[in-house]
Order: structure tokens, then sequence, then C-alpha cells
């Protein structure tokens, strides 16, 4: 392929000046310093706490709504939870106000009190203060409108079920003492403790125990024997799945299947592998994937089904194609039937070093498709014969980023600046189509298709290439300093909800463990629907919210379209030649600076509304509100 030479038609390096800085357009001012300030995504609400209060600002207005004050927190509480040794360092960490994802709500940890707001009404819909207890985590269930609440009352845990239509609790159940579940560690449990909703039955997996509820009336039916790290229930609603670690520094894990009546095992011993990295559940049987291959087992008696594993040492992902498998075990793959037999004769290797990372494996048309952190090719599906005599050699020391383009069924890849065009129908490697000279080649973290061509940016650079191989624009920043969590919160808010096209890159290594489920003969049993998938479970979960809060239809759902629309921009955090700290919101169409605004630090608190673009910043004792520009 013939390399097309590029012709940069906007400067390199830019500094931040080609716009007036502006002031801003409305502000709310406060009594007290604002210390903390979040957006409800279904409601658009802007919550912030300033002092002993907390309000909620219209996002069309810019108004306070509602104020809520120690009246409406109430006085009497469980005890100071601060003083804790098990809890008060918790409570400390946690943030005064979180947003809860698909749904109506804030949470709010206010005088060692833990508060749950509507944020449409602004009603506290629960508050802990008229408890004799203290909540140490919840958990909200959108399919029902309810919350699993964990609480410590006294030396003993429980879990209770409050109704949100109404604030009251349905069920408190005394489930262990409190200092045997507190034993587990925070941090891990952060990642484990999750509740499912089965008909008439809570599962819930709460510091390594496993719980059943009746969920009207929160009899405990069971409470598992063992401790687990994850649960899966079965399509046949009669067995759950689990699986535990071997201890806490093992690299062994332990899997078994209970009955759901009584949760007790249904095997006579667990299975031993090491660490599970894939299951599928076939209805009679189970697929388990571990470290060191992987093998059918038969769900009611454990046995194994095939013969011999399939091999797999240091193995990383099972990827179910149809009704084969193709799998990657160290730095190779293989392709095998459902009756565990090899279709190709000989693994194919997909990078250097098994600990390089895969960022796409899998099929493209006829071709399976890889790219890793060293190698890129495509392989017959049929035959495992690597269509590219050649590998594409990336740079493990730079990022590979790939984005789809559907209309020529191709691929487009970065790496060591350099982009590539994988395209199934071509008979040998591809050359590069373009090269660019990025400044910050290591931060760059995203890439973006449009029509005309893609767009590459990091936290300090964004860079729009033709599909002819042209820079159409490419500016660079400076960065301030470090920044804090907030500040990537609501870039990643402002530039990510609804795209509609991928652009964030993951690597395989490190992904959270899943069950898909398919057929007794190997069909899945829902099919995921491909490019705009993300929208519409998005979509689905906001759905569930708003109708949890009773919004109408029209008022949600303008919310939401307008959210989707809002890929065109990126917002750089930047310093300016004056020295001055601003956030630079440029159009990714055409590279050109739309917006700058002026703030006062380094860890600036600000929110960025994803559906109407306006800016809501925190300056000492007030919010101020930049409305949308685009010109």
């Amino acid at each position: 392929m013939k390399k097309i030479t590029f012709s940069i038609i906007l400067l390199l390096s830019v500094t931040v000046s080609s716009i007036a800085q502006r002031k801003y357009d409305e502000i709310v001012t406060t009594e007290n310093t604002v210390q903390d300030l979040v957006q409800n995504g279904i409601t658009g609400v802007v919550v912030f706490k300033e002092g002993g209060t907390i309000k909620g600002l219209d996002p069309e207005t810019k108004k306070v709504i509602w104020t809520l004050t120690k009246e409406d927190f109430g006085t009497t509480s469980a005890g100071d939870i601060l003083s804790d040794p098990d809890f008060g360092k918790v409570f400390k960490e946690k943030s005064a106000l979180t947003t809860v994802p698909g749904s109506p709500y804030v949470e709010a940890y206010i005088n060692s009190k833990y508060i749950i707001i509507n944020t449409d009404s602004g009603k506290v819909v629960y508050n802990s203060s008229k408890e004799s207890f203290w909540v140490t985590q919840s958990d909200f269930i959108p399919e029902t409108d309810e919350y699993l609440l964990t609480l410590k009352k006294d030396g003993d845990m429980a879990i209770a079920l409050l109704d949100m239509k109404t604030g009251e609790l349905k069920w408190n159940t005394t489930v262990d003492k409190a200092k045997s579940l507190f034993s587990f560690s925070f941090k891990e449990s952060a990642n484990t403790n999750t509740a499912t909703v089965h008909g008439s039955v809570i599962y819930y997996l709460l510091y390594g125990k496993l719980y059943s509820f009746d969920r009207n009336t929160g009899k405990l039916n069971w409470k598992g024997e063992e401790d687990y790290s994850k649960f899966y229930l079965t399509q046949n609603n009669k067995n759950i799945v689990v699986v535990n670690n071997a201890g806490t520094f093992s690299s062994k894990q332990y899997l078994n299947v209970l009955n759901t009546e009584t949760g007790k095992s249904i095997w006579k011993e667990s299975i031993k592998t090491k660490r599970v990295v894939y299951l599928e559940d076939w209805g009679t049987k189970l697929l388990v994937a571990h470290f060191s291959g992987f093998n059918f087992y038969d769900l009611n008696s454990g046995e194994k089904i095939w013969k011999k594993d399939a091999r797999g040492d240091g193995l990383k992902r099972v990827i179910p194609i149809d009704q084969d498998f193709l799998y990657v075990a160290e730095n190779e793959m293989m392709l095998i039937n459902k009756d565990g037999e090899k279709l190709w004769k000989k693994f194919i290797e997909i990078s250097d070093d098994k600990e390089d990372p895969i960022y796409y494996l899998g099929k493209v048309g006829e071709k399976v498709m890889y790219l890793t952190g060293t190698y890129g090719n495509m392989v017959d599906y049929k035959t495992g014969v690597k269509l590219w005599k050649r590998n594409i050699n990336f740079d493990k020391n730079r990022p590979v980023l790939p984005t789809y383009d559907e209309t020529t069924n191709s691929y487009l890849v970065y790496n060591d600046e350099k982009l590539y065009k994988f395209d199934p129908s071509i008979s040998d490697k591809p050359e590069p189509f373009a090269k660019v000279n990025i400044k910050k080649e290591k931060e760059l973290n995203s890439i973006e298709l449009f029509p005309w061509g893609v767009v590459l940016s990091g936290p300090v650079e964004v860079m729009g290439v033709n599909m002819d191989g042209t820079v159409k624009y490419h500016l660079t920043y400076s960065q301030p300093g470090e920044t804090g969590r907030r500040l990537l919160k609501s870039a990643a808010i402002a530039g990510s909800i609804g795209l509609g096209v991928g652009s964030a890159v993951s690597s395989v290594k490190g992904a959270d463990l899943t069950m898909t489920y398919r057929d007794s003969d190997g069909n899945m049993r829902t099919a995921v629907a491909k490019g705009d998938q993300t929208n519409k479970d998005q979509a689905k979960t906001y759905a569930a919210g708003s109708a949890a809060l009773g919004i109408v239809a029209t008022k949600f759902n303008s919310r939401f379209n307008a959210m989707k629309q809002n890929r065109d921009y990126s917002y750089i955090f930047a310093k300016a030649d004056t020295g001055e700290k601003v956030l630079v919101k440029v159009s990714k169409a055409s590279g050109t600076e739309v917006d700058k605004i002026i703030f006062g630090n380094n860890q600036p608190l600000y929110e960025i509304d994803p559906a109407t673009q306006n800016i809501f910043y925190v300056s000492d004792k007030s919010i101020q509100i930049f409305n949308k520009k685009e010109k």
C-alpha cells in the first residue's frame, strides 16, 4: 500500500490564547464554602453541599429548587459513628454526595447520618437518624425501586429492604456478628458485594457470605456454608454457581454448584482450579475455563465431559464464536469446537510476551483478527493460516488504539505515531496510511471514528486525521498540575455519555468474570445487538430510574437523547500562556477552540451537564454557571 504524506493545516502546538477567556453567565452565591457537587443523570439536578445544608439546582433554570437543612436531617442517631473502631475510618473516607447511577437519587453522608434524596423533589426518602443502627452499605435495585441496606446494630450485622416509594423499611433481618463480617477486606468487598433479585427471592453476597432472603418477608432462607467471591444463577433457576478463593494469597479457586432451595452443594466436592477466567452455562453442563485450561462439567455431578482439558497454560480468555471457542494461552491462540477438538493444526503466536495485553481478538468476516501489545494480523478462521505472512509489529511501550469502521468492515488502528487499516479483504500486511507526530503519545487514551476520519485524544492533546492520511488539526496543551478525581469524572462524563461509537480501549487482562448462557446445543440464549448496544443498555438503565421517579416519558427522552449527541467536543484542563488554569472546549470536527473558562485551582470541582453542555463550577462561596458555547 502506498504511503501517504500528510500535511499540517493547523499549528502543531498551540497556546491557550486564541479565544478570550469569558466570565460566567450566571452565578449562585452561598453563605458557606461549597464542599461537594454532583449531578444526577436521570433528573439532571445539580446537588451541592455547603455548610450544614444540601441544595438542588435545576439545570435548565439554574435556580435552587430545594434546600435541606438540619431540621430535615434530624438530630437523633445511633451515636458517633466516627469514633467506632470498625466503621469510623470508612465513614471519614466517604464522599459527602454520591449520585446513584440509573436512579433519580443522591446519597448523602452528613453529620454522621446517611440519607437518600429524591433529586426531582428534594424529598428525603430515607434518613438513618431515626434509626437505632448505622447504615454501612447500600445497594440500589432499579428493577423494583428498592434499596438493600447493610446495617450495624450494636454488635450485630443486619440486612434491610427499603421501599423507596414509602421510605419505610419492609423488613430488617439480623444475619451475623458484625466483627466476623468486617474481618473481610473493605477493598475487596467493593468488588464482590452484589445483590440479585429473582422473583420472590433476593440473593445477596456480602463480605464473602451468600444469603437467600424471602423478598416479601425478609425471612432468611439460608446462609452459605463457605465464603464466596462470586455467584451466578443458572438458567434452570434451581442452582447457583459459586466461586471462592483458596486463600488470601493463593492463585487457586474453588468452584461449586448449590441448590437454590437449601444453599447446599449438589456436588460431592468442589472443583479446585487455578483462577477461573470464563464460565458458560449450557443448561445441563458448565464450561469452566481457568488459567491452565478448560473443560465442560456435568451440572448435576460435577464430572468432566471432555476426556482431556483444552490445553491452556496461562490461559487469559475464552471467546465463544458460533459454537466454537477461540482461546488464548499465554501468548498463543487456538480454535476448538464444542467437543474440544482442535480446528487448527497448530497454535498461533499473537505476541512476544505472555504478559502482553490483548487489545482486540475476534472474528471479522471469515477472519480472526488480533491486536496485542506487540503484533497485529489476521488468520483464516477455518484453517488457522495467517492472512499476512508478516505481522505488523507494534511498539509495546506505546498505546495500541483500535476503532471499527462499519462501512468498510475494517478496523483503524493507531500505534507508534502510525495509523493502519485492517481490511479483511487485502492479501498482505498493510502499510500505515498515515504517519503523525503526537507530542504526548503515552497519554493517548481514545480513538473515535467520524465520517471524515478519526480523532486521537488524551488529557492534553487532540488530533484529527482525515481518511486520506492528512492531518486535519493538531492541538496540544500544557497541564497545570495533577488533577483530582472529580476533574477526571466530570471530563469523562462530558465526553463519553451515549457516544454511540466505542472509544474506550481495554486490555483483556484483568477483565471481570461473567457467565454466558446457552442452550444445550450451544446456541446463545439472547443475541447481543452490535453497534449501539451501549446506548441501548444505558437507555434501559435510565428508563428504569425515570419510571421509578415517575418522570414523564417526554421529559426523560428529551434529556437522554440530548446526552447521546454529546460526542462532539473534547474538554481539556490546561495552563494558559498567562499562567491561568483554564478548561478548554475543542470541537472534534474542526479542531477549533470554541470555549475557554478560567478555573482557580489545580483540582477544580465542577460538572459538565451532558444534555445541555452547561458547566457548573465551584468557586469558594458560589457556583459559577457557564452556558453552552459552540462558536
